[in-house]
């Protein structure tokens, strides 16, 4: 009776020590095998939402909502909600942000398409063309396997999530756009020296031209 009594409380106390290592297991879940009760520590991939993390980039179930809401650009989308969320949370595209008109910072990119300007953006691989995600999901519908792209005519276009703009990318770019500037400046300088020109030639052409000849048409007239 004392060993069976004594044999009782060991078991007791093993089970209290058991009770309480799964309760400061957290997330662990116990397996009962043949040797005795073990305790699993589940992998963050196999447990459930909001523990679970959004995607490759790890976000979180609210920082995903967020860069997942339309914007408003367009009135509808043919895509579906959840691959989009499963491209965005993997990296695959970038965040459906809403544009501005100006420039806010320097590192913003201007989408060709809309003309909105945006602090992340994507890129299509077969020309390194700029494109936001609200006009990419316009391009390429969710159920076209390939579609063409509208920058260069590739008909399997493809993109990826566009790289943040270092000084030396905002450096690049402002030159090139300066050197856009003053291009289109000397075209119109030489539209108007066409335009005046033209102008000069059609007048001297009604009145010396055209008075010498209609003088020596009645010159030969009489």
């Amino acid at each position: 009776m004392g060993n069976s009594s004594s044999s009782g409380g060991q078991s007791g106390s093993s089970g209290n020590q058991t009770g309480g290592g799964s309760s400061s297991g957290g997330l662990g879940s116990r397996i009962a095998g043949a040797s005795g009760t073990h305790r699993v520590h589940l992998p963050l991939s196999s447990l459930p939402s909001p523990f679970r993390s959004g995607g490759s980039l790890g976000l979180s179930k609210s920082e995903l909502d967020a860069r997942c809401q339309p914007s408003g650009l367009y009135p509808s989308c043919e895509w579906e909600q959840k691959q989009i969320r499963r491209l965005i949370g993997d990296g695959k595209l970038a965040a459906r942000l809403k544009g501005s008109d100006s420039c806010i910072s320097k590192s913003d990119r201007e989408c060709p398409i809309c003309f909105m300007y945006y602090s992340e953006t994507n890129t299509s691989k077969c020309c390194n063309a700029t494109v936001c995600t609200e006009c990419y999901l316009q391009i390429k519908p969710q159920k076209d396997k390939h579609t063409t792209c509208p920058f260069c005519n590739n008909p399997k276009m493809a993109i990826s999530v566009q790289r943040a703009m270092d000084e030396d990318d905002i450096l690049k770019r402002d030159e090139e756009e300066q050197k856009v500037i003053e291009a289109a400046i000397r075209n119109r300088a030489a539209q108007k020296n066409g335009e005046s020109s033209g102008l000069s030639n059609t007048s001297n052409i009604a009145t010396d031209g055209g008075g010498a000849s209609f003088g020596s048409s009645l010159e030969n007239y009489n």
